[in-house]
């Protein structure tokens, strides 16, 4: 959680052939970590840092990519040695004011609306137990001024945004290559990603992905020449096993403990290029979860049919591609956290492309720290506070609590984690779950300040034993 120990791990490695532009990007950092906002002015107070930030990103030797390259290849390298982490992906939009329309936005959303901004596609990595290291892809793009004029089915798929899918992930395949260290990314995708491209590019990699089902997809015939679905395939494969489920109470949902029965089937998708008719036979597995026996009357019972290119031999392989895809909602909450809480980088009022850009990147990597912390406090809590915080931020916290910290006993990152909620006005159990992003920033936020008078008072207090 130090500023610049983040910003020197997260923007150090960036290249922008200039010392100078290299140690302003870890200076913007630094302030971003120290204090959450969507705007330039919300960071920093002090003016000429105001400033200087502005310039930088104005400055048009500053590329947008270089920024991004060493965020991400600092989020591979934190998943390096594992035998796999779980990369979900996902499209977003990005509402960006822009009446004059002089930013390279186009329209989002509803045309007749009237909205502008970007489309970006997002990668991030999660631990296999878990935990957020970052954001590791993006792409940028915006519409047509006018929607296309023809049929989807007429186009190829470089003129469609499915493109994106499938290009983002071998660009973080090649990062996973080049600094994962062995580990390997295992992409999971909604279903957004279930196109035949995208199926097509994974196995031919040889590359681990796990898509929901979208449609009932045709297979290819059986020994009798009958054609063959998905869905009636599935519901003859064989049960592995069945597992519980807790279900949290929500809108149309009722809290309860599902009984979930899970089926897999190696299956062979036969799929069409609709625009030159040529056919694709897709070689996956397919694992399906269903409720049983405990849906309340009127809801619709849980039900997930993922594809899958990781070999399902098993239910603990089947298990575990559940739970990879489980770690899909992670890319949700960054998107929350990166837009409209925490980071807020839609309230940006910056005029160029290139600065939009710049700046929505280190929101991003600071929106993944976050998110970092809210779950190492949930997936590793009896880890020392020490390995993520430093001890002038422990002390910082035990200060805006009204207390004081001897420093002989570290607190567990669980604990820790709980007191920066409570300063954030978490109450316990009763709001619904644990801490989220939007609490513990608003934690920190108090906390923050604190960091550089304790700082300077150890200091001083050290200068003062030497003599």
């Amino acid at each position: 959680m130090d500023p610049d120990r983040w910003s020197e791990e997260e923007f150090g490695g960036a290249d922008l052939h200039d010392a100078r532009l290299e140690a302003r990007l870890q200076l913007i950092a630094t302030r971003v970590a120290e204090s959450c906002g969507g705007t330039v002015a919300a960071v920093f107070n002090d003016p000429a840092e105001r400033q200087a930030a502005y310039h930088f990103l104005s400055n048009k030797r500053v590329k947008w990519e270089d920024v991004a390259r060493s965020t991400y290849r600092a989020c591979v390298e934190r998943a390096a040695g594992e035998e796999f982490a779980f990369v979900p992906e996902d499209g977003s939009s990005l509402n960006i004011t822009d009446t004059a329309h002089t930013k390279g936005t186009g329209p989002v959303g509803a045309r007749k609306s009237g909205a502008r901004g970007f489309q970006v596609m997002n990668l991030i990595v999660v631990s296999a137990e878990g935990v957020p290291l970052g954001l590791c892809g993006q792409a940028w793009w915006s519409r047509g001024e006018t929607a296309a004029t023809k049929s989807r089915k007429a186009r190829s798929t470089e003129d469609k945004e499915t493109k994106h899918w499938g290009g983002e992930m071998a660009k973080a395949r090649e990062l996973f290559v080049e600094h994962g260290c062995g580990t390997i990314p295992w992409f999971q995708l909604d279903r957004g990603g279930d196109a035949w491209p995208v199926l097509v590019e994974a196995t031919e990699a040889n590359q681990w992905v796990t898509i929901r089902s979208s449609s009932d997809r045709r297979l290819t015939d059986g020994d009798d020449g009958k054609r063959r679905y998905l869905h009636e395939t599935m519901a003859k494969a064989p049960i592995l096993g069945g597992y519980g489920l807790p279900v949290k109470g929500g809108h149309g949902r009722t809290k309860r403990d599902a009984k979930m029965q899970l089926r897999a089937a190696e299956v062979t998708l036969h799929m069409i290029d609709d625009r030159t008719s040529q056919m694709h036979d897709v070689t996956v597995w397919c694992v399906w979860a269903t409720e049983v026996g405990t849906t309340p009357a009127g809801e619709t019972p849980l039900d997930w049919m993922l594809l899958t290119t990781r070999a399902v031999r098993n239910f603990t392989d089947a298990k575990l591609t559940l739970y990879g895809y489980s770690m899909r909602w992670r890319i949700e909450e960054f998107h929350k956290t990166w837009k409209s809480g925490a980071c807020n980088v839609e309230d940006l009022q910056l005029r160029s492309e290139r600065a939009i850009r710049g700046w929505s990147i280190v929101l991003g990597a600071d929106a993944m720290r976050l998110l970092r912390m809210t779950y190492l406090s949930r997936e590793e809590p009896d880890r020392p506070a020490t390995d993520e915080f430093t001890r002038d931020e422990i002390h910082a916290v035990y200060l805006a609590r009204k207390t004081s910290w001897d420093g002989a006993r570290v607190p567990t990152i669980g604990k820790l984690v709980g007191w920066i909620a409570d300063l954030g006005g978490y109450t316990g159990k009763s709001s619904g779950g644990p801490p989220g992003v939007m609490i513990l920033a608003r934690g920190w936020d108090r906390v923050a300040p604190i960091v550089p008078v304790v700082a300077g008072l150890l200091s001083l207090q050290a200068g003062g034993r030497k003599k």
